[in-house]
């Protein structure tokens, strides 16, 4: 068939190849978004190539059904990062391009985004001031304060003041104090606040003059600094320099959500000249629709992001910075499982523009590419900021509490007690870090040594006491406490072991003057508690904060003197040859909490083992030096970053199929290749997941070249396989969990 208005469109189905439709009539530019009847569904897709030939039949070929052809098509630099992510990450290309995309352009229908509205003070609030709301209304007090300063104010603006600040306004409208005006969606400059530009010590002043001198190619920087010891200030200046002299934008990492407001509020406090805007899942679907448009079209000249903003098209990109680098969140676990700190590489490299990845405790791979002796492999280029921020701020002192010499009352040692009480004394902070939430890990039969499990998982559900349920949380399941062991008929049935709510418990049994706030996912799973609770603690409302890792980074709190870990050991020994690596790096987040302002800090850990190689790198807080055991580790065992993987990941309800599907792929990679060690199929830790029986086939090779020649053949040949439909199974390149 020989004819101009054929279209290849890329469609979210698990089959890697583009579908041939004719356009119907309507003008279709490649990137655009079209709606195509697939079998008997509706599906949008993206217009790939305009091709003058088809090897369909032409009876077969359909119309698409629409074109959106009023919104901007997606660019040639995405389409070529997401190739290049689909290929690598053997995953098909139409569902690495459609799953980058905001929820609202998968959707058939026209993509709109939300009503926005700003406010203003009537002539009526003018007249009354901050003085017609009673004094416990903070939150309206504030926002009449800034409306007075201010002629008009956007919702972006009042989300710097409070993140309740709707309810609150809602209650000064319909007072008649506040008018509210419709607006198109669009970006609003922040309010203009003193912020005071720290001086840069020397380390600092050269890590800034060293990447601005390799602001115009690629070039990939580490940036490691202790913790406080000013790398956001470090970006801070970087954005406002190479922001400064033309139009471009500038495109900013973060590993979790919960570190996407602080960071955006700094940001915007110092960068009030350049519009900017957030991505993450906490995002409505409008609101992330939106912030996706104004980074496309150019007038976000910031975006900070959690991993999927790497994809986000940015015609105008000139610098990325990958905070936190280490952090695994990076890595995707479903879908197609990229890690964004290696893909926004790959877009720097491409765009030919620098890359800072900045971490106190940088990923194995990272630290080996920018130390390595071997100057083929040493690619990055090494900053370090060895001194913190404030002048008069020192390193924690770390100390670790033996337990089996000091034994625990309740999970506390008498020494973490009396250190916690000296600080309530002092009116310092304290913050106990313990990484399980729940009441208790295990619920325990005295008699017969039975423990709750799981019936979906190969794993024991977690005691919440206050709600009298059991849970996993690993599958969502949960029941109801049982008050007789169903093994032995025992009713002495113990909670074992120590979460967040029952440390809470305890502290305020110990503690009851106290202010102790809990931060986990269950107590954060309100939209905007997070955001409230880091307010209390910053405005002195709380003693002791109880926190799982979500507090372990990125956050300052001047007051907090003291942290204590509660249990870590289980860690120490775990078969992942990654543990040690994350353990140290998760403690030393959690200690960089502690001393961060003119207050000395000081960090205990309760372990049975107190000499551990581990703690005793901890204690003089040497990264280098523990990384370079741990690089000898790897190198003497050949573990990544020496070596290549690749695992195979396959579950069914029936194992059988499993062990099945995975010695085929074992027999077909052994065939293709020689240079790539395929090992045999095994089960891992958790065996059985959400219902599913679990087998996993690891594949390692000496080079990054050798694996990906092997998989290019490989996976195409899983895909025809009349096993590979009887299992759910995927393809994880360069894994982080096994």
């Amino acid at each position: 068939m020989s004819k101009q208005n054929i279209l290849k469109v890329a469609l979210d189905v698990p089959l890697d190849s583009v579908f041939d439709y004719l356009d119907g009539g309507n003008t279709v530019a490649v990137g655009q978004r079209v709606v195509v009847q697939f079998g008997r569904r509706m599906q949008v897709g993206v217009v790939v190539q305009l091709a003058n030939h088809s090897d369909v039949p032409a009876d077969k070929l359909k119309p698409i059904l629409q074109a959106f052809g009023q919104e901007p098509p997606l660019d040639a630099e995405s389409f070529a990062l997401l190739k290049f992510c689909a290929d690598y990450y053997q995953y098909p290309f139409g569902q690495a391009l459609l799953s980058a995309l905001p929820t609202r352009l998968r959707q058939t229908q026209p993509a709109i985004s939300r009503k926005q509205f700003a406010y203003a003070l009537t002539v009526t609030g003018r007249e009354v001031g901050i003085e017609a709301v009673a004094a416990k209304k903070a939150i309206q007090r504030r926002l009449l304060a800034a409306l007075s300063d201010n002629t008009e104010l956007s919702e972006s603006a009042l989300n710097e003041i409070s993140s309740g600040w709707r309810k609150a306004m809602q209650g000064l409208v319909e007072l008649g104090l506040v008018s509210a005006r419709e607006i198109l969606a669009g970006l609003a400059a922040s309010i203009r606040r003193e912020a005071v530009q720290p001086e840069l010590n020397t380390e600092q002043a050269m890590a800034v003059q060293s990447i601005l001198e390799t602001s115009r190619k690629f070039k990939p920087w580490l940036l490691h600094g202790i913790t406080g010891s000013g790398k956001t200030e470090v970006y801070i200046r970087l954005l406002q320099a190479i922001l400064a002299d033309n139009d471009g934008q500038a495109l900013v990492l973060v590993p979790e959500i919960n570190l996407t407001p602080q960071l955006e509020s700094r940001f915007r406090s110092r960068l009030p000249d350049f519009p900017m805007v957030s991505l993450h899942s906490n995002l409505s679907e409008s609101e992330r629709l939106q912030n996706w448009r104004l980074a496309q079209s150019g007038q976000a000249r910031i975006i900070i992001g959690t991993r999927l903003a790497v994809f986000t098209p940015m015609p105008k990109l000139k610098l990325v910075i990958v905070d936190e680098e280490h952090d695994g969140s990076y890595k995707q676990q479903d879908g197609m499982r990229y890690h964004a700190r290696d893909v926004a590489m790959v877009r720097a490299q491409r765009g030919k523009l620098p890359i800072v990845l900045g971490s106190a405790t940088p990923a194995l791979e990272t630290w080996h590419n920018a130390t390595a002796a071997d100057a083929k492999v040493r690619k990055f280029g090494l900053l370090t900021l060895t001194n913190r921020a404030v002048s008069k701020a020192e390193l924690p002192n770390i100390r670790c509490i033996d337990v089996i010499k000091s034994p625990l009352q309740d999970g506390l040692s008498p020494i973490l007690i009396a250190a916690m009480r000296d600080r309530l004394a002092k009116g310092e902070q304290s913050l106990l870090f313990i990484n399980r939430r729940g009441y208790s890990p295990v619920l325990l039969c005295s008699a017969c040594n039975w423990i709750a499990p799981c019936s979906r998982c190969s794993a024991k559900l977690v005691v919440h006491l206050r709600q009298g349920r059991l849970r996993c949380h690993h599958c969502g399941h949960e029941e109801r406490i049982t008050r007789q062991c169903p093994s032995c008929g025992n009713q002495d049935l113990h909670a074992t072991g120590h979460g967040t709510q029952r440390l809470e418990e305890t502290l305020a049994a110990q503690f009851p003057q106290a202010r102790i706030l809990r931060v986990d996912r269950d107590s954060t799973r309100r939209k905007n508690a997070l955001a409230d609770m880091l307010e209390a603690v910053h405005a002195d409302e709380v003693d002791i904060l109880v926190g799982t890792q979500m507090l372990a980074k990125g956050h300052d709190f001047p007051n907090l003197t003291l942290v204590g870990v509660i249990d870590t050991d289980s860690a120490l020994f775990s078969p992942d040859f990654r543990a040690a690596e994350r353990l140290f790096a998760q403690l030393m987040q959690v200690a960089g909490r502690a001393g961060r302002a003119d207050k000395a800090g000081e960090v205990l850990i309760q372990t049975a083992f107190p000499d551990h190689a581990l703690f005793n790198a901890l204690r003089t807080q040497d990264y280098t030096a523990y990384a370079r055991t741990l690089l000898q580790e790897r190198q003497m065992t050949q573990f990544p970053p020496y070596i290549f993987m690749a695992l195979l990941r396959a579950e069914a309800t029936d194992f059988r199929q499993v062990q099945q599907f995975l010695q085929l792929a074992a027999d077909n990679a052994r065939g293709i290749s020689e240079e790539v060690m395929v090992y045999d199929p095994v089960r891992p830790t958790m065996e059985r997941l959400k219902g599913m029986e679990r087998g996993q086939l690891l594949l390692q090779a000496d080079s990054r070249l050798q694996l990906q020649m092997l998989l290019r053949n490989w996976v195409p040949q899983l895909r025809t396989s009349k096993l590979a439909a009887k299992v759910r199974w995927a393809v994880d390149v360069d894994p982080l969990e096994f």
